[in-house]
């Protein structure tokens, strides 16, 4: 992974915007501009911000790659895989996306793994990728301190003038690690479960059952002991032989939170699709996969992998 200093092709811009009618006055452009240049182009957004735009493009819409991100990107932490394989897709190609993680909406929590995500997509491209990607937020909705933050997240401001430097960009490198920081305390009255190596099958049965006490369908239920086993298991492994499962409802979901005493490091593990023959870093991967939101954070001896799974 390069350092972002040395990407001059990766373009990575805040676009601000007013309103739907303004979204579509401002991207509508840099679409015809990418279907004229023979880019490949993917647009993630709301699926009524994909209506407006394919309608507008008419035929050429079959040209564009459309997602809507609230569902590819209701775990930020998946949001960036799309783009690395996007990129993988298209390769020799000059590429264009479209890309809005943050709308008025969103949780707390979420909001704040939006932030990590667009601070890591610098950190995420090979300096030869010809990638302009704008990142479009709602001016008229959003907090100041979302605008604030993307623009310390974005080496490039489009305010409708065009790209310029932005001012208040914060390398990725001098950041704060996705890592670091706090999460709220669980509510009063959440269980725990303490557990080693051998504790792993009960752990698993466990999980599965409470989920589906709670009303949870079989699967989604089996997803959510998955994720807790691939996390158990790594604490077994990596952090220390044995770790601490907490658990709990919030609003019909279910959070379940691990901790171990060992340490993350590398801000893009479980974001980049492991490789096949990889020994390691398929367990926080799958994690992503399967959960709705998932939030670690690790410091010196103290390691706490937090998921919420919805039952949908």
């Amino acid at each position: 992974m390069a350092d972002d200093r040395l990407n001059p092709e990766f373009r990575h811009t805040a676009l601000l915007y007013r309103g739907p009618d303004g979204f579509v006055d401002r991207i509508l452009p840099f679409l015809r501009e990418g279907l004229c240049d023979g880019s490949a182009l993917m647009v993630a957004t709301s699926d009524q911000k994909v209506a407006r735009l394919q309608e507008a493009l008419g035929d050429q819409s079959e040209q564009v790659e459309f997602h809507d991100m609230a569902v590819v990107g209701r775990n930020p932490a998946t949001i960036l895989p799309l783009w690395l394989d996007f990129a993988s897709r298209n390769r020799g190609r000059p590429l264009r996306g479209v890309g809005e993680p943050i709308w008025r909406g969103r949780t707390e929590d979420e909001l704040v793994e939006c932030v990590h995500h667009e601070s890591l997509l610098n950190l995420a491209f090979d300096a030869r990728t010809d990638l302009t990607l704008v990142c479009p937020y709602d001016a008229a909705a959003l907090p100041q301190e979302l605008l604030a933050e993307a623009r310390r997240t974005h080496p490039l401001l489009d305010v409708g003038q065009g790209d310029v430097q932005c001012p208040d960009y914060v390398p990725s490198h001098l950041t704060r690690s996705p890592y670091e920081g706090d999460l709220p305390l669980p509510p009063a009255g959440a269980r725990a479960f303490d557990y080693a190596s051998e504790e792993l099958p009960r752990l698993r049965r466990l999980v599965a059952d409470r989920a589906l006490a709670a009303g949870f369908p079989a699967d989604r239920a089996m997803d959510l002991a998955l994720a807790v086993h691939e996390l158990a298991t790594n604490s077994v492994r990596h952090g220390g032989g044995s770790g601490r499962l907490v658990w709990w409802e919030d609003e019909g979901s279910l959070v379940c939170e691990v901790r171990d005493a060992g340490r993350l490091e590398e801000p893009l593990l479980g974001r980049v699709r492991p490789a096949e023959d990889a020994e390691g870093g398929r367990g926080l991967w799958i994690v992503n996969q399967l959960c709705d939101l998932v939030q670690i954070r690790s410091g010196e001896g103290a390691n706490r992998v937090r998921i919420r799974v919805d039952p949908r």
